[in-house]
């Protein structure tokens, strides 16, 4: 009798203790495993676009030259008839010199804009160090080694010109008197590598980095939309670079891609569009719709643009595959899948507290990811999403007023 009433006793203890156990790993199945998810609508921008296969033809001519080749100037860097764009080694230890004296010159010239701090204030070269010091660790930060070393100059120099302001050092005469020698040295193991000259005025690409168009701006316009295709499939009409490199004679260049005739429909009485090739050329240039022919037989359409902007990403291409932007449109951004339609109406659940909350939306512009809607929205309206709500993207049996 007395090992019952114990039993019944323990039995109690234990739900009593097990009720607000339970009930605490019921609050954090609920927190851990809510069946919703937000995002926040924020301000964005959001063009009608079209991503178009092509060629990238331009006014080009290949610069001769072989063997070990030093580069004097930079890709898409503008360059004058005979102008000088590498030299030719005959060995490794060529190169290493040339490296070495653009170093020195570097250097050397730093030193001479150190000395001169005339009308510098030591306060401003203060801020200037603290300044260009704090640049130099972002640039380490991002891992932007291009950037770290002008960073590094833009830090040296202020060091520098505080320590001439200051009266620390008289001037660095001591130290550019032994980089010149450095200097005289490296010109001797250097030597009189040959030249590699440009054949005519342009813009020069040198050949590792670039491809080159085997088709001229004739043969393309002579092309419809299906042998295009077809080339641009095949991979044909495109190259490595031989020579040294290419020179692009003008700034004037056009694309030619192929798209579907109900993609082509786009273009309809539009004129100009934005032009970029992502993931090789990011830059977003203006163009302008010289033609869009339909091949009605094959159901593609050829597509002509003319874009006046060259740069060394654009000029290093051949090929592409292009995103075409059209009209642009500025909101408030709402994940697509959001969208509720309640009564004929578009709109989404947003969370306020721990309740959902029902808000119609205006749409400005759609995609298959996303909603842009009007900006300043307010309860009430025909546009009830503002700016930094948590809009509901996933999330079941939602309904206005209903406990998160």
């Amino acid at each position: 009798m007395r090992s019952s009433k114990h039993k019944i006793a323990t039995f109690a203890i234990l739900l009593a203790l097990a009720v607000p156990v339970l009930y605490l790993a019921k609050q954090l199945f609920t927190i851990l495993d809510r069946p919703y998810q937000t995002e926040t609508a924020i301000e964005y921008d959001l063009s009608d676009s079209l991503l178009c296969e092509g060629y990238l033809a331009f006014d080009q001519a290949e610069v001769p030259g072989g063997g070990l080749l030093g580069y004097l100037v930079e890709n898409g860097e503008r360059v004058a008839q005979n102008g000088q764009v590498a030299e030719q080694y005959t060995d490794e230890s060529q190169g290493r010199a040339r490296q070495r004296l653009t170093e020195l010159d570097a250097q050397i010239e730093l030193l001479k804009k150190s000395e001169n701090t005339a009308g510098s204030d030591v306060d401003l070269l203060l801020t200037q160090r603290q300044s260009s010091f704090y640049d130099l660790l972002d640039q380490l930060d991002s891992q932007n080694y291009q950037g770290v070393t002008r960073q590094a100059n833009a830090y040296l120099l202020a060091v520098n010109r505080l320590q001439i302001t200051t009266g620390a050092i008289r001037d660095f005469s001591a130290a550019r008197s032994l980089l010149e020698e450095e200097r005289q040295a490296a010109l001797a193991q250097l030597g009189s590598p040959a030249p590699v000259t440009a054949p005519s005025g342009g813009y020069f690409v040198a050949a590792a980095a670039g491809e080159w168009l085997e088709y001229d701006a004739d043969q393309l316009d002579a092309m419809g939309a299906a042998e295009i295709a077809d080339a641009l499939e095949s991979g044909a009409g495109v190259r490595a670079m031989s020579g040294a490199g290419k020179l692009v004679g003008s700034y004037k260049w056009r694309f030619y891609g192929v798209c579907t005739l109900q993609e082509s429909k786009k273009f309809e009485n539009v004129s100009k569009v934005n032009l970029s090739f992502p993931g090789e050329a990011e830059k977003v240039l203006p163009a302008k719709v010289e033609s869009v022919t339909a091949d009605e037989a094959s159901g593609l359409a050829k597509v002509v643009l003319s874009c006046e902007y060259v740069g060394a990403d654009v000029l290093s291409l051949a090929r592409g595959s292009a995103k075409i932007d059209f009209e642009s449109y500025q909101g408030v951004r709402i994940n697509a899948k959001a969208l509720h339609i309640v009564d004929g109406e578009k709109g989404v659940y947003v969370k306020y507290g721990n309740l959902a909350r029902w808000r119609r939306i205006t749409v400005l512009y759609q995609n298959e990811e996303y909603i842009l809607v009007p900006e300043g929205g307010k309860v009430g309206t025909e546009n009830e999403v503002r700016l930094f709500d948590e809009v509901i993207v996933e999330g079941s049996d939602l309904r206005d007023g209903k406990m998160l």
